[in-house]
């Protein structure tokens, strides 16, 4: 809380109501726009009706909103979680599950995203911008608990005792635990509420700083206006001064007859405590200190009583509000709605709708006229009466007044506006829906209608994304890396959890939406399910597995898309002893192989060995006729008579001289 004089705290909020003042032209300004939207929105009479004639309002507007909002919401609610958390860098890879889980935690399951997207939604469509104010909410609640809590144990206490006055020896005190744990009631303050928060703010109830065009982040200022009761001011525990507030008694209105509230009945609170006050809350840039620097400060005053003055809470130090625009006008942050578009197109059907309802109504429908002179007055009687009568006269001299036939002219026209109406928004109705001949006759012109509309769509679920739900999260990544608490665990899947530190959320994470329109889902989905037939049933069972299970998501259907990839088929007992049986006749098979090759091994050893034996005899016959042939060539030349010849001479001469060797040898000589 900043502390100032009174002096400057005068002076504070006469500049701070300066800029309130100055807002309200731009504020004046787009009023006038909403009121006329939603009044065309709302189908209220132009004021150019007449007396005695139709006054019926197309609904063009709100036709064409309706059909719509489907479309639009679909993406954001559809499927558990829609948000992917990319690392920046390698660094915050690990993080980024984690902030993940966070985020799709807090905005899938613990915030009413529906709600929340349906009221957005319809703001943004009928007022052509929404609001979002973000916060933080804290709430806590004293409760009991058991604790483990150590005591001092008794008979420790007393055996120390006894050993101190030598009674006693002291390892009897290892036997015995010197505390006791016992359970406890105590109370603790335990968190019941600690999450950010996000609402949709009526437009009329927003200020914003002229001079930021249509540029968020040069904005100094925005103005809150609400309304809320003293008990929730001081239930808050923010605020100051609330004892110099003039509460008006009885049950007149509010503080600010400016202020208009939704409630249309007349009911107001008497009682001090309920009764509606009127709070303006000032967020943005100002010079608080007098050194010429502009500080982010929040200011709430009621009245001329400021009840809270101090520094931007929120560590982006910006004004917690999103202003999302329907459809953008550049250099202005306020956008237009579908009104704008449609206002014309509607005001032209009402009038040819007037032109039916007063045709019919002028005409002589129902009417019986009789040409004088045909029925006597028994029969007149009995012919308005609606009996049967008798006359002398030609069926022509009776008249039945019907309905004036209408032109087919106006019907063309009719089918032009509301395919103009659909070319403009993107809007395909129930009955027949956009078609060829909006835009031309050709099959491209066909193809150009059909892709125009979910092309326009898909632009309005972006700009929702972009402007609105990637912001709103960036904002409650920020809030929680200051406002959360210092651990948190958070449930991935039944039995998974996550745990997530208060100092790992400051990592540089880009955030990313998985949202599509179902056109879109449809048309990839197709793809697949061609590329599935395109692989057939004989491929790898588990490229089917990832086709079918994408498949899946892109039909919003993510519990059988995980169904199908923890899917493992369970054996056939039957199947399983074929393939047994199968895979011991291939087995048996290859071994009777095997036992053929090797039989075919030894078969050509066998061979190979008889070969080596019939070249031997062939080597051997060879030899043996080559000795036959010397054989005979000795004989023949007297070869062998001479070796005989010689060998005999040589024993001879060795008979000699061993003789003589002999005889050489003795002790005795001999003579010869």
């Amino acid at each position: 809380m900043i502390e100032i004089d009174n002096i400057t705290e005068a002076r504070l909020l006469s500049n701070l109501k300066a800029d309130f003042t100055a807002s309200k032209l731009l504020r004046n300004e787009l009023d006038q726009k909403i009121a006329r939207w939603k009044s065309e929105y709302n189908a209220e009479p132009y004021g150019n009706e007449v007396n005695g004639r139709s006054k019926l309002v197309s609904r063009d507007i709100k036709k064409q909103s309706e059909w719509q909002h489907a479309a639009l919401i679909e993406p954001f609610v559809s499927t558990p979680d829609i948000i992917k958390a990319n690392p920046v860098t390698s660094e915050d890879a690990e993080i980024a599950p984690k902030i993940e889980v966070l985020l799709n935690t807090q905005f899938c399951r613990q915030f009413s995203r529906y709600n929340f997207m349906t009221k957005a939604l319809k703001v943004l469509d009928q007022e052509g911008t929404v609001v979002i104010r973000t916060g933080w909410e804290y709430e806590e609640k004293v409760v009991e608990v058991q604790e483990d809590r150590e005591i001092p144990n008794p008979d420790y206490q007393r055996a120390i005792e006894v050993i101190n006055q030598g009674m006693a020896d002291p390892s009897i005190l290892q036997g015995i635990e010197p505390t006791l744990i016992t359970k406890v009631r105590v109370r603790k303050t335990k968190p019941v509420k600690n999450h950010p928060t996000a609402m949709v703010c009526r437009n009329e109830d927003i200020f914003i700083d002229p001079t930021c065009q249509d540029d968020m982040d040069k904005c100094q200022f925005v103005i809150y206006r609400y309304e809320t009761d003293m008990t929730t001011l001081k239930q808050a525990g923010i605020y100051k001064n609330l004892d110099k507030i003039k509460i008006p008694t009885g049950l007149t209105g509010t503080n600010d007859t400016e202020y208009i509230t939704e409630d249309s009945t007349s009911f107001r609170f008497s009682d001090t405590a309920r009764k509606k006050i009127v709070v303006h809350e000032y967020w943005g840039n100002y010079d608080i200190n007098g050194d010429d620097i502009a500080e982010p400060i929040v200011c709430t005053w009621i009245d001329n009583t400021i009840i809270r003055l101090e520094a931007n809470p929120f560590p982006d130090k910006k004004p917690p509000f999103l202003i999302v625009p329907f459809s953008a006008i550049p250099f202005k942050l306020y956008g237009e709605s579908n009104a704008e578009l449609l206002s014309d197109i509607q005001k032209i059907k009402t009038a040819i709708y007037r032109g039916f309802i007063d045709n019919m109504a002028l005409s002589n429908n129902g009417q019986k006229g009789i040409k004088k002179g045909s029925l006597d007055e028994y029969n007149k009687q009995r012919f308005l009466n609606g009996e049967n009568f008798e006359f002398n006269h030609y069926a022509s001299d009776f008249f039945i007044g019907n309905f004036n036939e209408l032109p087919s002219s106006i019907f063309n026209v009719l089918t032009l506006m509301n395919n103009e109406a659909e070319s403009i928004t993107g809007v395909a109705s129930f009955n027949t829906g956009i078609n060829g001949n909006a835009l031309g006759s050709t099959a491209t012109s066909i193809r150009g209608a059909i892709d125009s509309a979910s092309t326009r769509r898909l632009n309005i679920v972006r700009n929702i994304s972009e402007n609105l739900v990637k912001p709103l999260l960036r904002k409650w990544l920020a809030y929680d890396a200051m406002f959360l608490d210092e651990e948190s665990q958070y449930r991935i899947t039944n039995d998974t959890f996550v745990y997530l530190k208060r100092d790992d959320l400051g990592a540089n994470i880009d955030i990313d939406l998985s949202i599509s329109t179902s056109d879109d889902n449809r048309a990839k989905a197709q793809e697949l399910a061609f590329v599935l037939q395109t692989v057939g049933p004989s491929e790898d069972p588990r490229l089917r597995k990832i086709l079918m299970a994408q498949i899946a998501q892109l039909y919003r259907m993510p519990d059988l898309a995980k169904m199908i990839m923890d899917y493992k088929p369970e054996p056939d007992p039957m199947a399983e002893q074929m393939q047994q049986l199968q895979m011991q006749l291939l087995q048996a098979e290859i071994a009777n192989t095997q036992a053929k090759a090797g039989e075919n091994t030894v078969d050509q050893d066998v061979k190979r060995a008889k070969v080596q034996t019939e070249l031997a005899k062939a080597k051997n016959l060879n030899s043996m006729a080559d000795k036959t042939d010397l054989d005979y060539v000795h004989q023949y030349s007297g070869i062998k008579e001479k070796e005989a010849l010689q060998r005999q001479q040589l024993q001879n001469q060795f008979n000699i001289d061993r003789e003589t060797l002999k005889l050489l040898q003795s002790p005795k000589q001999q003579y010869l």
